[in-house]
């Protein structure tokens, strides 16, 4: 019986093969990772493990990640342990290393029917009809110019003074709370969007995810949203959408970044208008520095002394964590993690917002 029983255990390293089947189908075939994957098996378990885990409070991810931690930790010491105390000494390193493999197959699994297929499905320009191309250096002016504009005008709706940073009147909750009725509304433009969409949730070792240099975290073994809270309040929302965007299965930091800024700036939140249209502006803003210097810094005199006063808190905030061990291992892991899933330039593909703004900004211009 006892045989019998660790035989059946074993099948759990099928695991392994199962998980790399699926990454090969979902790479190899953009519909089966639509169609099978991301609009098939990450639905029912998408919607289950985010009501699920939305009914507690707290982030499951965070405490999920310690004890995962922990457990490898301990592994090490727990196999010596157990191999000194054994006669069969072999027989049992053997064991011990077959239930790392088993435990790790499980997670391996488990992260590619939540996030590791989903980086193949169609993208979400083919769901929106924004048409990707190259742009011209006039047409990024342009659309700086008009987000500057923008920006001003959402910063002076808040209704506080230019001459102190922005500082939220919204609890994290309240605007965990605009962020879903955001996502919602924008579901009701793209059907692609539509699902149940739990609070994200607020890290409590917030200051350590500064410290890696990371804002928010989309947790696939529990699908949760998960938002560094001690970041400058204007940046909040516009990461807690990017966040809950990827519940929905768009796992592309560029699709992320411009899906979260659609619900922001079309929210009924001044908050929400005010960080999406930020967040576009320094893309965009990046990205006529990079084209036209001098048409940049033209440009840049239009900006409001609020918007001004803002960008300067928030570049202090983050140059107490720039170039330290655990910013640029932050930065590094990302970007590798980013490249492992098939994106190419890692962490620029954040940048490549730019391209959805551009497509949006032209179907406006020409409608």
């Amino acid at each position: 019986m006892k045989k019998l029983l660790k035989q059946k255990r074993n099948l759990i390293l099928l695991c392994w093969p199962v998980g790399f089947l699926m990454y090969i189908l979902a790479k190899n075939s953009s519909y089966i990772a639509e169609h099978i994957f991301a609009r098939g098996i990450y639905v029912v378990y998408g919607h289950v493990m985010s009501f699920l885990n939305g009914l507690l409070p707290f982030s499951v991810a965070e405490w999920l990640l310690i004890l995962f931690a922990l457990a490898l930790c301990a592994f090490p010491g727990v196999t010596f342990y157990r191999v000194v105390r054994s006669k069969e000494k072999a027989v049992t390193l053997v064991d011990s290393l077959r239930l790392l493999l088993m435990g790790l197959g499980i997670v391996f699994l488990w992260f590619m029917i939540g996030a590791g297929t989903n980086y193949y499905r169609y993208e979400f320009s083919t769901f929106s009809g924004l048409e990707i191309k190259k742009s011209t250096e006039d047409e990024l002016y342009s659309l700086c110019k008009e987000l500057i504009i923008k920006t001003n005008e959402a910063r002076a709706e808040l209704g506080v003074s230019d001459d102190e940073p922005f500082v939220s009147s919204l609890t994290d909750s309240e605007r965990f709370e605009e962020c879903r009725k955001a996502m919602y509304a924008l579901a009701e433009k793209y059907d692609v969007l539509e699902g149940y969409y739990p609070k994200a949730k607020a890290v409590l070792f917030s200051r350590v995810l500064s410290e890696f240099n990371i804002t928010g975290v989309y947790f696939p073994w529990t699908v949760e949203a998960n938002v560094n809270v001690d970041i400058p309040d204007y940046t909040k929302a516009e990461t807690t959408c990017h966040e809950l965007s990827h519940l929905r299965g768009f796992m592309r930091e560029d699709e992320a970044n411009f899906i979260g800024y659609l619900a922001c700036v079309n929210s009924d939140s001044a908050e929400l208008r005010y960080s999406g249209y930020m967040l576009a502006l320094v893309h965009v803003g990046n990205k006529l520095y990079e084209t036209a210097k001098d048409r940049y810094m033209e440009l840049r005199n239009l900006y409001g002394r609020g918007v001004n006063l803002d960008f300067v808190e928030n570049s202090r905030y983050w140059a107490q964590f720039k170039d330290t061990v655990l910013s640029t291992a932050g930065e590094k892991m990302n970007d590798t993690y980013l490249k492992i899933n098939s994106v190419e330039d890692g962490t620029r593909s954040y940048g490549r917002m730019v391209d959805l703004l551009l497509a949006e900004w032209r179907m406006k211009s020409n409608s």
